[in-house]
């Protein structure tokens, strides 16, 4: 009997918007509906603020109580400011705060869901796509709670007049049972002035040259945030420092006088306008208020407009006369916001410009994010979720400007773009100090501060300030360990942050050395993530240095017994190479059938006039094992050539086009049809070559014929949600009436996944592939979203497409090895076999903890009949020498049903009906007819598989039982994907592809297609 316990978790999401005021909201969200529940509350929050110059460090202690029966994961998702990223992070373990470690992200994610699965306390804090960042407490207990503490140093933005600018916003929706709030402000010759503040009892007082303020407030509901203005002197640089290990970290603070140099716009603009999903996301308004003052300043021009989104579209050129731009602003303000974002997508050959204006939060969530413009691009965002370095790169490598209309105001971003900006250029004299940042060109907006390493105890030396390459301005800085007084705050840290900060502008050339620097300061970054674990077994188990209140027994218990304690690490060729063996034993075997029909030759190979070949291709002959050999081959009969006449040659190959039937997707078709056209030329011109078209014959009427195929019926998916009521008539109204619907669905992933089917079967596929592509704008590195997405791709041929997601997905999740299977299999599907092959290979090669190789054990299964159909199919083309000889063993069958699913931890069976009636199934994975059911998977991606090899007459039927998931995100219900294959690995191979979201109330079965031989 077959066990699968279900765990009450529910997803807890926690939406947090640091930067403008949406603080921490809890929402209960079940995975198909935005039912929200009010068991989980946040009960106490302690902030401390603390500023010394322009450094502000920030500390949250949040303790969320779970006033249900249920146990529920916590997800904390939010954005942070520029240049800011996460520092701190610590979880309540046995009523004790425990500060988390630093780990690679990759590792960290494994590691969490390992020990989640024993239901074991681990926290874990990680940076998603742009400046975002997400935490992942479990559990939060059943009529119990648990404290997070958060905490990270953000470099203060100079704001109008002489004045740094710190702010906190305090925004909630509900009531606080305990909130307290204290900020201290350090060594402040003047006073610091209040901009903003939560409460009327808030103030600062001054104790020397600092300056605290502090209350405690008992059920109170925050509306009001905190802003601080601190004052600066222009002539007075701020130094402060710290001890290192070989001399002093130094942090300076000057605030440069400039003289303003107009710059010229150019009579020809590029607009650029991101118009995808997120874009809602935007502070539109502010946008268009700085493109009014760049119109109104130059007058007369001429804008291009074009947009982006998956796609994009010259939307036309506008004709600016006296600053009119009424036009452009109409049709600005009537964009719709639809689509993923594909910043590779934009076509500067057809979009010319002097100079462009890219208005975008920089994430690419559907393709590259790169842009190919020779000419300066300047980035301007404005939205809270967004990717800086990105932005930033494609500034700085066209000569564009970056603005960031978060932190600045429209007319501070208007002079930045219309005046050449004083930058600085450089230290002089500074022999004495080393690893400075920032070391590039970067602008000076009223303040400039340098982080680097003194390496005595004093030095002297000049920061250089100018235009181009030209220097108007110095500044002197002194630096003496003996007279400043050594920093309160971490200066090591804020020192490690800048320079990751812009080794991050060129992350895949930079990211070893990130990960190196952010392990080192304990800095969250793109491939570095901070966890907390329960025990000290954990923390061996998986070989994570411990917190230092750990750290002795650790190093105890290490020095005795490290070798028996780490979690061993294994790879899966051993297990694929006695796969082989079985699958070989299986495939000779001929199994007794009742009823046995007429005998048919079985996968014919090509004989080139009347010439017999060879088994199959030319890799079989260098096989090291013995393999099975394949049926004798019908000779196929090569038309005479007709000499010296072209034309009659093109006539020919267009007429054999016009006549090869194979069934699949259209791209599919055209593919294989134009390659059993390509193999039939080449192998009358070389009678040498192997077959590669078995099944195909040419007739002396000059016709290519195929088999007629099997045909493969899988029922047309149709939503029953009520939405789906309104989408009727014909596409456009139905567009309308869907934008009109989804403010009620921004956030359900099925709503884009069922509406944009109904598109494609209308055979609006532009319209169906711009709103399934709004899928990747719904969450940050949500793997599970985006492998629906990749599913729904393949079924419709979007190979490029597919490429893009499921590498993203491997990017995040290197330890599945499903995540290399699904980029391997895209790449075949767009044809780079070799990289198809190479990937496939890695399922077997890479290493794996012994919990995950044991959720995946019988993938081999699967991949060696997918790394011998890419053989089999195009050896010619492909180089086998990394590939273990035992596992090259040609394997064509009748029929083969493989199937995925997009959730982890999640029970799902292939069943397949012969028409014998028998059903093979997890307890029956063997057949009467031969049938072979792969292994059954419990938890993990799948896949499982079903294949027989010879297939008897008769009808066969095909379902999936969903037997449920553990899952507690907001990625929908559990999608899954199956293909089905007719005389799979001969030249005959038909394949069908079909996605279906999966009801766990349906425990019969779900349909997913049938066939009849």
């Amino acid at each position: 009997m077959k066990l699968f316990k279900t765990l009450l978790i529910l997803p807890l999401l926690i939406l947090a918007n640091f930067a403008q005021g949406q603080m921490p909201v809890l929402k209960i969200q079940q995975a198909e509906s935005n039912q929200q529940n009010d068991a989980v509350k946040l009960k106490k929050l302690n902030i401390d603020v603390q500023i010394t110059g322009n450094i502000a460090t920030t500390v949250m202690t949040m303790t969320f109580n779970n006033s249900s029966s249920r146990t529920l994961e916590g997800e904390l998702t939010f954005p942070m400011p520029e240049g800011v990223s996460i520092s701190r992070y610590a979880l309540d373990i046995n009523g004790k705060m425990r500060e988390a470690v630093p780990v690679e992200k990759a590792k960290a994610t494994e590691v969490f869901e390992s020990i989640e699965r024993r239901r074991i306390d681990p926290g874990l804090l990680e940076k998603v796509e742009g400046n975002n960042f997400r935490t992942r407490i479990y559990p939060l207990p059943a009529n119990g709670s648990r404290t997070i503490i958060v905490g990270y140093e953000e470099e203060l933005n100079f704001n109008n007049g002489n004045f740094l600018r710190y702010h906190l916003p305090l925004d909630y929706n509900q009531a606080i049972e305990k909130f307290s709030l204290k900020t201290t402000v350090y060594e402040s010759i003047l006073k610091p002035e209040l901009g903003e503040q939560p409460d009327g009892s808030f103030d600062l007082k001054a104790k020397g040259n600092t300056y605290v303020g502090e209350f405690n407030k008992t059920n109170y509901q925050p509306k009001i945030g905190l802003t601080i203005n601190l004052p600066k002197r222009n002539d007075l640089p701020e130094v402060q420092m710290q001890k290192a290990s070989n001399g002093y970290y130094f942090l300076v603070n000057v605030f440069p006088k400039s003289v303003s140099r107009p710059r010229q716009w150019s009579n020809q603009i590029g607009l650029i306008w991101d118009s995808s999903l997120s874009g809602l996301q935007r502070d539109i308004k502010k946008e268009l208020a700085l493109l009014d003052l760049i119109i109104k300043k130059k007058q007369n021009l001429t804008i291009q407009l074009g947009l982006l989104n998956n796609g994009f579209k010259n939307a036309g050129t506008f004709t600016i006369s006296n600053g009119n731009w009424t036009a452009l602003k109409d049709r600005l303000e009537k964009i719709v916001y639809d689509g993923g974002t594909n910043f590779n997508a934009v076509n500067s050959r057809s979009f010319l410009a002097e100079e462009y204006i890219f208005f975008s939060d920089g994430l690419s969530t559907f393709g590259r994010n790169s842009i190919e413009i020779n000419k300066p691009v300047h980035t301007i965002n404005s939205s809270l979720k967004a990717d800086y370095s990105t932005l930033k790169y494609i500034s700085l490598k066209t000569g564009g400007q970056f603005v960031n209309l978060n932190s600045i105001s429209n007319s501070d971003a208007f002079n930045q773009l219309s005046q050449e900006n004083l930058q600085f250029l450089g230290i002089k004299n500074g022999a004495d100090v080393r690893q400075t940042y920032p070391s590039m060109h970067v602008n000076v907006n009223g303040n400039f501060s340098l982080a680097g390493i003194l390496n005595n105890l004093n030095t002297e030396f000049v920061l250089q300030f100018g235009y181009g390459n030209t220097v108007v301005t110095e500044q002197p800085i002194r630096l003496n360990a003996t007279e400043h007084t050594l920093s309160s705050i971490d200066i090591s840290r804020v020192w490690a942050q800048k320079k990751i900060s812009e080794m991050d502008i060129q992350y895949e050339a930079n990211k070893d050395d990130i990960s190196i620097l952010s392990k080192q300061f304990g800095i969250v970054t793109r491939n570095t993530s901070l966890i907390v674990l329960e025990n000290l077994d954990d923390y061996l188990r998986y070989d994570i240095t411990p917190p230092t209140e750990l750290r002795q027994a650790y190093d105890a218990v290490l020095k005795q017994r490290r070798i028996d304690i780490l979690e061993r690490k294994t790879d899966l060729l051993n297990a694929a190479v006695d796969m082989t063996k079985d699958l070989k034993t299986w495939w000779n075997t001929d199994f007794a059938i009742k009823n046995p029909v007429k005998k048919r030759e079985e996968y014919p190979r090509p004989v080139v006039e009347e010439m017999r070949v060879a088994n199959t291709t030319q890799v079989a002959d260098r096989m090291a094992v013995n393999t099975p050999p394949l049926p004798q081959a019908s000779p196929v009969v090569m038309p005479r050539p007709l000499a010296n006449n072209n034309n009659n040659k093109e006539s020919e190959d267009k007429s054999a086009l016009n006549e090869v039937v194979v069934v699949g997707s259209t791209v599919q078709r055209r593919r294989e049809t134009t390659a059993a056209i390509s193999t039939v030329r080449s192998m009358a011109m070389n009678k040498s070559l192997q077959g590669k078209v078995a099944g195909v014959q040419i007739l002396t009427s000059n016709r290519i014929l195929v088999e007629k195929q099997p045909d493969i019926i899988i029922p047309e998916f149709k939503s029953d949600k009520d939405y789906m009521k309104n989408l009727s008539g014909k596409p456009d109204s139905a567009y309308q009436a869907y934008l009109k619907m989804r403010p009620n669905y921004i956030s359900t992933p099925m709503f884009y996944f069922d509406v944009a089917n109904w598109f494609y079967q209308q055979k609006d596929s532009v319209r169906a592939l711009t709103i399934l592509s709004s899928i990747a704008d719904l969450d940050l590195e949500n793997a599970d979203l985006y492998k629906t997405l990749a599913y729904k791709l393949k079924q419709n041929g979007n190979y490029s497409e597919e490429i893009f997601i499921t590498q993203k997905v491997l990017q995040w999740r290197p330890m599945d090895a499903q995540s290399y299977r699904d980029y391997a299999l895209a790449l075949a599907d767009a044809g780079q076999y070799q990289k198809a092959l190479d990937n496939l290979y890695k399922v077997l090669t890479q290493t794996y903890n012994n919990q995950t190789a044991d959720r995946d054990q019988g993938i081999e299964e699967i991949i060696i009949s997918e790394i011998n159909n890419l053989i089999t199919k195009h050896g010619s083309k492909l180089s086998t020498k990394g590939i273990d000889r035992r596992l090259i063993m040609p394997l064509p069958v009748d029929v083969r049903v493989v199937l995925n699913w997009n959730k982890n931890d999640t029970d799902i069976d292939l069943w397949l009906t012969d028409p014998t009636g028998e059903k093979g199934y997890y307890s029956n994975p063997r057949t009467k007819i031969g049938g072979r059911i792969s292994n059954d998977f419990t938890e993990g991606y799948g896949p499982e598989q079903f294949m027989i090899k010879k297939a008897i007459k008769g009808k066969y039927k095909i379902e999936v039982n969903y037997y449920g998931d553990r899952q507690i995100n907001i990625s929908g219900p559990t999608t899954v994907t199956a293909e089905i294959y007719t005389r799979y690995a001969t030249g005959k191979q038909q394949r069908k592809v079909i996605v279906l979201p999966m009801s766990a109330d349906n425990k019969s079965g779900n349909l997913v297609g049938e066939f009849n031989f």
